[in-house]
């Protein structure tokens, strides 16, 4: 064998090994098939684990540095003993089930395959999405083995090795549980959505559409970013990759008509971040915070609407306040197609269209991904460009295995904490300690959940950064009398704003990347322009109107309110309404957002009449001149 021998050599086996996992989904959670929750799950993650071994080096390499033989032949043994444990969940799919009801030894074999398997898990986690939650895993597997020694509340009875490897790989609470679950099914079919969407080029309407709406608006460059960041960003699943899908095209823009490097790779991570927090997909979240909470995917994607529409008017008005206190221009003429090319191109649109009015009809989630993935087959059909041969349909399978790849493999790495945590009964000592702490104070014990839930998410993907909170920190909230949907919507909002909040911000990193600017200044812009969605998870615990609960006066009246005070937050936060701000008028203005999103008709009152004078005072000093169009 050659001593260099290159990785590029095994990318034929795995674009077979991506295909036949896709197919295998297809067949199985596509109601083709029916097999077994284990041997679904561990052949899913074992395609997957063979898949990162074959494509991500287990370091990264210089440019032009070839990797060797040796870390080569490595990978392969880790690929054939991933192999070797699914064909022993196959042998054993009988024993392993009958666990679930009767106590048995652990065998040597289950002790070797099992430690084999949580070594793979971490080891592919890392590789896909860096140490963060290789770290976080391998401090609970810490406190899994002695964390009876630790001191106070949180020291547990002591836990066998061998009972430790049964969670973890021969019960369905660990490694092959829910979170695994969730990714070989509902994540994995919105996945191929997106890929499939992404290789007849049909997503290329959605910049399209975003560039010819604001063609004529100051600073459009940034307000494209914010339209197919949205967009695009509901159904990506990561917020990182959200800011590569689009950044390249949106930052250089808004370099170009005059915003700052920084400025501008923040515009985009933000943009790029809210697409998680915005309906119709959430990045599947949605989906996933329906089955653990017990309710219908439409309950969680209505009380998403508001919070995710505040978050993105916030960073509209922040963007267009910046571009009209710097006189930017608009988008380059060259750069904005023509309204008949996009109306043309309109039914591109209607796959999305689709899948949200099935959903809403009660159809099975995974089964209402797979029918939008055919509808974009049959609509591609229509123009050659978008037309699927069976290169380009092999290319979209493809693509949407590899697409998995990090977001299967952080969920089995989440299964390890979450198997801890049912193991060690460390979810309920956490809460009793959080709660003893914040004492009957409920502002204070959220408070204490927004730091946590910003750490434990930090570096994170979507869907296992949900999953870890939900568990531990969503039930402090529902022991403290928060009702369950609020109490997980908090939690889950901060594990997703764990990407733009220094120190571990990496889709300000991404943007940075981009905007070839400092990082963190980058980091920290970007908390900046996204300071609404850190303030409203605390309003709508107290106000449920702004997730859809309640009649629909309260919840007019909750909007229309937290409208005008996101407006004010934005002004204050960019020193700028009508004209520079004094700092009287900032403070003002900052008070008055907070007032009129916090629910009460006294804090409204007060609220808009702040805004108000701070209103008159620039008009007056402008000159009553009108506003700047948006």
């Amino acid at each position: 064998m050659s001593l260099s021998l290159d990785r590029s050599l095994l990318k034929p086996v795995a674009t077979v090994v991506a295909i036949v996992l896709s197919l295998f989904q297809i067949y199985f959670t596509g109601g083709f098939g029916v097999t077994d929750a284990h041997i679904l799950r561990g052949t899913h993650l074992t395609l997957i684990m063979i898949l990162v071994l074959l494509l991500v080096p287990s370091r990264k390499l210089a440019p032009g540095e070839k990797e060797g033989w040796f870390p080569i032949l490595i990978d392969l043994a880790l690929i054939a003993l991933a192999i070797a444990i699914n064909v022993y969940v196959f042998q054993e799919a009988d024993n392993i089930s009958r666990r679930l009801k009767y106590v048995e030894d652990v065998t040597n074999l289950d002790l070797f395959y099992g430690t084999g398997l949580v070594l793979l898990v971490l080891e592919a986690t890392r590789r896909t999405s860096g140490w963060p939650l290789v770290i976080v895993s391998g401090s609970f597997l810490a406190y899994a083995m002695f964390g009876e020694y630790m001191p106070g509340g949180l020291a547990h009875n002591g836990i066998e090795y061998d009972r430790l490897i049964e969670q973890l790989f021969l019960l369905t609470d660990g490694i092959y549980g829910v979170p695994l679950g969730a990714a070989a099914g509902m994540i994995f079919a919105f996945v191929m959505f997106g890929a499939f969407l992404e290789s007849s080029k049909m997503s290329s309407l959605f910049m399209d559409l975003a560039c010819l709406l604001t063609r004529k608006s100051a600073g459009g460059p940034a307000k494209v970013s914010i339209f197919a960041s949205a967009l695009f960003g509901t159904i990506s699943g990561s917020a990182a990759a959200n800011v590569y899908g689009t950044g390249t095209f949106t930052i250089p823009l808004m370099k170009k008509v005059g915003y700052t490097s920084h400025f501008a790779g923040a515009v985009e991570a933000v943009a790029s971040t809210g697409g998680q927090m915005m309906p119709p997909i959430m990045g599947a979240a949605a989906f996933i915070m329906a089955d653990v909470i017990g309710v219908s995917y439409l309950t969680i994607a209505k009380a998403a609407l508001i919070p995710s529409v505040l978050y993105y008017l916030t960073l509209l008005a922040i963007i267009h306040l910046e571009a009209v206190s710097k006189n930017m221009g608009t988008l380059p003429p060259e750069l904005v197609p023509s309204a008949a090319s996009v109306l043309r191109r309109l039914y591109y649109l209607f796959p999305l269209v689709f899948l949200i009015t099935i959903l809403l009809m009660g159809r099975s989630v995974i089964a209402c991904a797979y029918y939008g993935t055919v509808c974009i087959v049959i609509l591609s059909m229509i123009r050659s460009e978008t037309r699927f041969t069976f290169k380009r349909l092999c290319g979209a399978l493809e693509l949407s295995a590899k697409n998995a790849m990090m977001v299967s493999s952080c969920c089995a790495c989440a299964g390890i904490i979450i198997g801890v945590i049912s193991l060690t009964g460390i979810g309920y000592k956490f809460i009793n300690v959080i709660t003893a702490l914040a004492g009957s104070n409920l502002l204070l014990l959220m408070a204490m959940l927004m730091v946590t839930c910003i750490i434990l998410g930090m570096g994170v993907p979507t869907a296992p950064a949900y999953i870890i909170v939900a568990t531990l920190g969503a039930p402090a909230l529902m022991k403290a009398g928060v009702p369950i949907i609020a109490a997980h919507m908090f939690v889950y909002f901060y594990a997703i704003l764990s990407v733009i909040t220094p120190p571990v911000c990496l889709a300000a990193f991404a943007g940075a990347a981009i905007a070839e600017t400092n990082a963190m200044k980058t980091g920290v812009t970007a908390m900046k322009l996204g300071i609404v969605a850190f303030i409203i998870p605390f309003m709508f615990v107290f106000e449920p109107a702004l997730l859809m609960q309640g009649s629909t006066t309260e919840i007019a009246t909750a909007f229309a309110s937290a409208l005008i005070g996101v407006i004010g937050i934005a002004s204050g936060m960019q020193n700028w309404l009508l004209v520079r701000c004094r700092l009287w008028e900032r403070a003002l203005l900052l008070a008055s957002g907070l007032m009129l999103i916090f629910p009460g008709l006294i804090t409204d009152t007060i609220g808009l009449s702040s805004l108000l004078i701070v209103l008159f005072a620039q008009r007056l000093r402008k000159g009553g001149s009108p506003i700047a169009a948006a």
